[in-house]
């Protein structure tokens, strides 16, 4: 027992020496560090050393949870072994993950295993303040009653963080969702949950539910909710700060009308709503993936980082979408998986911009046969007066030297400036008439730009130092730098 309970004092050693651990996070001042040397000259370090050994059992209780709660749940409940004082110390975690490797729910006996451990740890540390509550496993309907008890602890617990992934590999061909027991948590519990994340659960709240007054971070995975459900409930989470949701299916519009003035982040993925619309003026991040519908952020002047990646849709169509929805975001990533372009918008009417854009990226997905209509890109550009960075990723196989006579060149456009601009880099280059006309555009109409970078094959070097000279030879800008890689 001498030489485990030295293995844990050298452990522990290891842990404050590798910086996991500091005596200031548990306020301890000199009782695991020794004396401070005295004050040493301006030119050489102040050092702390260790004059005497360590043991893990001299610490306090609570220093001692607190350094558990570091390590996995299977990790802590080992250290039961090393003595006999121990042995009942991991109860005290404040943290408890359970993780079933296997997500196969015909497997009964791994299944019944897994909850058997649960209901173990959780009866075990029944009375205990548990912070955080993490469970991972396949649902099955039969098993209801287990995860309700789960629920039960959380809130009898105080749990502030409180995740059930009940996915299992063949959840995409069940309908038996999780039924969530609103009915098992009172109002105090309800006030101390600070974080949720569900997956494969069926969110049903009483009627005249008060929402999570406390509820700072809410993620939904394959959720079943109806629409007035998720809006009632988003609409009293007034503190929430990151709003996540992947595979919800209401089939219906999306409208929280209440101001959350605290949502800083919001990611929406692969679900079914016809129109998005929040009141969220200090939004910072939003994510977008699905297919083209209306989003409307228009109260959120702080936006700075969007990504939208679109399944499908006309690229003028859902150019105009955005600008419509998302007029003041500052750093734009936008994706067209199945990419239509139309021979329109090169115009300068549009009397709409994006007034705080600096930096886009545009993923294009163009066929060889809209290689033509690429200078239409233009009509983006011209909504960004104060465009800095471009980026341009043509994500596409059959460019190779596309020359459409039918498209428009450069000549026929209007004449604009983009001031601003300073950085522009091309990948996927191919050697298509499109590709090079859109290049020139570009170069002949930013005084300011001091670097091109241009993405291509080897095949396609010497082509594209020919298309550096033409382009230095066009050069507004008098610091340009072109590069080819």
């Amino acid at each position: 027992m001498g030489e485990w309970l030295s293995l844990a004092s050298l452990t522990f050693l290891s842990w404050l020496r590798a910086g996991l651990l500091t005596s200031a996070s548990f306020g301890m001042g000199n009782y695991l560090t020794g004396k401070r040397t005295a004050a040493a000259p301006n030119n050489i370090k102040e050092k702390t050393i260790c004059n005497r050994e360590i043991k893990f059992e001299d610490l306090p209780e609570g220093v001692q949870c607190t350094i558990l709660s570091k390590l996995p749940l299977k990790e802590v409940v080992r250290t039961s072994v090393l003595s006999s004082e121990w042995r009942y110390l991991w109860v005290h975690c404040p943290k408890l993950c359970f993780n079933s490797a296997d997500q196969v729910s015909g497997r009964k006996r791994c299944i019944k295993k897994f909850i058997d451990n649960v209901n173990t740890v959780l009866h075990k540390c029944s009375g205990e303040v548990v912070e955080e509550l993490k469970v991972k496993f396949g649902f099955d309907s039969t098993l209801a009653d287990h995860v309700d008890s789960w629920i039960s602890f959380a809130a009898s617990s105080r749990t502030k963080v409180l995740a059930l992934d009940l996915e299992s590999i063949d959840s995409w061909l069940r309908e038996d969702r999780y039924i969530f027991p609103f009915q098992l948590l009172n109002n105090e519990s309800i006030s101390c949950l600070q974080s949720i994340e569900l997956s494969f659960v069926s969110l049903k709240p009483p009627f005249q539910f008060r929402g999570f007054p406390n509820l700072r971070k809410l993620h939904l995975s394959l959720v079943h909710v109806t629409r007035k459900d998720l809006q009632d409930t988003l609409s009293s989470c007034c503190k929430i700060e990151c709003l996540s949701m992947d595979r919800c299916y209401p089939g219906d519009e999306l409208k929280v009308d209440t101001p959350l003035f605290h949502l800083l982040h919001l990611r929406i993925v692969r679900c079914e709503f016809t129109k998005i619309e929040f009141h969220a003026v200090n939004l910072h991040t939003f994510t977008y993936r699905g297919p083209l519908r209306p989003i409307v952020l228009n109260s959120s002047r702080k936006l700075n980082d969007v990504t939208i990646s679109l399944f499908e849709a006309t690229f003028q169509h859902a150019f105009a979408s955005l600008l419509n929805g998302l007029p003041s975001v500052k750093h734009l990533t936008f994706h067209i998986i199945f990419l239509q372009m139309e021979m329109q918008g090169l115009s300068n009417s549009n009397p709409y911009k994006f007034s705080r854009l600096r930096n886009l990226q545009l993923h294009m997905n163009i066929d060889r046969e809209d290689a033509d209509k690429i200078l239409c890109l233009v009509s983006f550009l011209r909504a960004t007066p104060l465009i800095e960075i471009l980026e341009v990723h043509f994500e596409c196989t059959d460019l190779w030297f596309a020359d459409v006579a039918v498209g428009p060149t450069r000549q026929n456009l209007q004449r604009y400036e983009y001031t601003h601009l300073k950085s522009m880099n091309i990948t996927g280059y191919k050697g298509a008439r499109g590709q090079l006309e859109f290049i020139l555009h570009v170069v002949e109409n930013a005084p300011a730009l001091e670097a091109l970078t241009v993405y291509t094959t080897r095949e396609l070097q010497e082509h594209a130092g020919q298309v550096a000279k033409c382009c230095l030879s066009q050069k507004r800008s008098p610091t340009l730098k072109f590069c080819v890689v």
